[in-house]
Formats: C-alpha cells, structure tokens, sequence
C-alpha cells in the first residue's frame, strides 16, 4: 500500500480543521495524526521552526506547512475542482473571506475560548489527551497548564479586553446572523460547492465557537449556518465532492455575501491599513534588513464604537500579497475591491514583496514601487 501524507494537528485548531475540511472535499488521501510532546518537539519544530499546527508530512519526504500554503501546494497537484475560483470577483471574495477568517476571526473566537470559565477544563483535557496519549488525565491537565496561560495570553496581545468584550460579541452575532442569512438561499458562499473562504471560515466557527462546550448554542441556533458547518464537517454529497456543484455564473457575487464582505470591509480594513504602514515605515528604516520583524509596534482596533490597541503582526501583508498576486492572474477585481473601499490595500502599490518561509516573512529584493 503507498504511503499517505500525514496531517498533524488537533481538532482544537482551526487552522487543522480547516485543512481537513479541504482535504476530505478533495478526496486527498491521508492520515490524520494529533502529534504528542515528543513529536511536536522533535519533528514538527525542527522541520516548521517552531511548535504550529498544521504541518503535512508528505509520502516524498517534504513538509508543509501554514494552512494557506498547505492548500495552494495541493491545488497545483488536484486541480479539480479548483477552490480558488477562476474568475476574478469570485476569486478575490473568496480570498478575502480567508484572511478575515484566519487573521480577524481569531479576536472573537479565542475571547468565546478563554473568557468562558465552562471552556477551561475541556480544553486542558483536550489539549492534555493529545499532548501525552496514555497519561493519566490529571498527569495531562497538570502537564498542559503553563501552555493554557500562555495561549490566553495571547488576547490582550490581539486587542481583547474586559472592555472590548460586549462589542467584541455583538459583531460576532452579527456576523453569524450575516452568514446564517447567505446559507438560506446558498449552499457555500459562492454556490454550489465550497472555495477556499468556506474551509477558512469553517476553521474558527467549528474549532473554537461550536465545538467548545460554551457559549451553548452560539451556531446551532443559527439553522442555515449550522447546516452549512455540518456539510463542512466531511457531510459533502456526492455530486458535490466529485465536482458536480457549480459555482454561480458569471462571476456572480450575491447580495447576500456583498453584505458579508461589506462587513470584513469595514471592521478589519483598517488594521490591515496599520500593517502595511508599519511595513512601509520599516522598510524605509530598514532598506537593507532581509527579514521582517513578527510585529511592528502598536495598531489600534475599533469594534462597535470600542477603541483598544493591539501588535500590529506583520503576517498578514503576505496574505495580502498572496491575494493580489492571484486575483492579478485572474485579471483584476477592481471593480469590486473599490465598491468595498479596499483600493489602498489590494490595488495602489505595496512597499515590498515578501516570502513566506517556516513562518517569518523576508523581503524579496527588487524594487520599490513609486506610489500613483
């Protein structure tokens, strides 16, 4: 029997998930294996960097990793059917979708995780079970507390406040009502089959805001958006999976999901706006320095009226990149990137081009850009 390419992660981790989801559609081979202490530390760090989640390990003896990576690798070997849609609107919808989902939805999704007392003992357990198979549980919570901190830490560092956390849940419930809305009248966002912005968003909705026992019933609540969240789970038909869901025609963008990206717009625009400044302010500092900094200073980030200040993480200008770069080979979406008011993001000029490599971004040499 061939070798499958190994998949590691744990169902706590949207990012894992969402590579899941994409795999299960694709119908690509493979076996899925939460790694252990050992072979975080011994295996997924060495060859990724650091301790992350996802890593593919793949038959040919190379490793994978960042979910957005993962996927654009497979799309180049199984093409059919593309999640990434051909067309330029549908294309850059979709890709916006995913850096709202992977960059943006992390704020509300790890403030439900960590601000929910309920939450706290099933994620240890969860965190415990996969870390050190065949431990005892209280050897596993004991052995996985000083992580626990460390990733609740994480929300100031992102914004979440005390004093952000009514806004912070009042735009989430707005979004699910957005979303609960679309799935009524359309199966996936762009229709028939599912594009990369569903796996992305099926990530944090699953991962941390359905699958954590509380908030309880912060999707099910939401009849369409909870049946989309089960097709995403692995439930696709048959005639969906094997490619025979259609996209809408003509590079069609429903109005239904022109409210949604009107939403992704308006509330994290802005931040990304910060991020490039702050890499054009380095850059000019910095013209000689090869790899960016993980973040530059402070940025600030309004939510309902709620200012709070947060890093400014500089990863996000390659996903930014990354969207330019393939609605640009598509053509362009001008069009609607202005009707969304994100034409100083995805079409005036970035400082730098940058690459992605075992997780830190460096400069790609050439030239700067003049601005127009």
């Amino acid at each position: 029997m061939a070798a499958k390419d190994q998949l590691l992660g744990w169902d706590v981790s949207p990012y894992t998930v969402k590579v899941k989801s994409y795999f299960n559609f694709k119908k690509i081979p493979y076996d899925y294996k939460p790694p252990n202490v050992y072979t975080l530390s011994r295996k997924v760090q060495p060859a990724a960097g650091k301790i992350i989640m996802p890593t593919v390990f793949r038959a040919n003896g190379t490793m994978v990793q960042d979910s957005s990576v993962i996927i654009d690798v497979y799309e180049a070997d199984c093409k059919e059917p593309a999640v990434i849609p051909e067309t330029p609107d549908q294309a850059f919808a979709s890709l916006l979708v995913e850096l709202f989902a992977d960059e943006w939805m992390p704020l509300a999704a790890l403030h439900y995780r960590w601000n929910y007392p309920g939450n706290y003992d099933f994620i240890l357990g969860e965190f415990g079970k996969n870390a050190l198979p065949g431990f005892p549980g209280f050897i596993q919570r004991a052995a996985v507390r000083k992580f626990a901190r460390k990733l609740s830490g994480y929300l100031p560092i992102l914004g979440v406040t005390k004093n952000m956390e009514p806004a912070l849940e009042a735009a989430a419930e707005e979004l699910l009502g957005l979303l609960d809305h679309h799935f009524k009248e359309h199966p996936f966002l762009l229709g028939g089959q599912p594009t990369i912005g569903d796996f992305a968003l099926y990530g944090p909705l699953y991962a941390h805001m359905d699958r954590d026992p509380e908030p309880r019933n912060l999707i099910r609540k939401y009849d369409h958006l909870y049946r989309w969240l089960m097709v995403m789970h692995g439930n696709f038909d048959n005639s969906v999976a094997n490619g025979a869901g259609d996209l809408l025609p003509n590079d069609e963008i429903p109005d239904s999901l022109l409210a949604v990206l009107h939403y992704i717009s308006e509330l994290h625009s802005p931040l990304l706006q910060q991020t490039i400044a702050g890499i054009r302010e380095w850059d000019q500092k910095n013209p000689d320095i090869g790899k960016l900094p993980s973040r530059l200073g402070q940025a600030s980030i309004s939510i309902k009226g709620v200012t709070e200040t947060r890093y400014n993480l500089t990863y996000s200008y390659w996903m930014i990149q990354r969207i330019r770069d393939k609605v640009k080979a598509r053509g362009g979406a001008d069009s609607l990137i202005e009707a969304l008011n994100l034409g100083d993001i995805f079409i005036q000029p970035l400082p730098i081009e940058v690459s992605l490599e075992r997780t830190r971004l460096y400069r790609i040499p050439g030239p700067v850009p003049e601005p127009i």
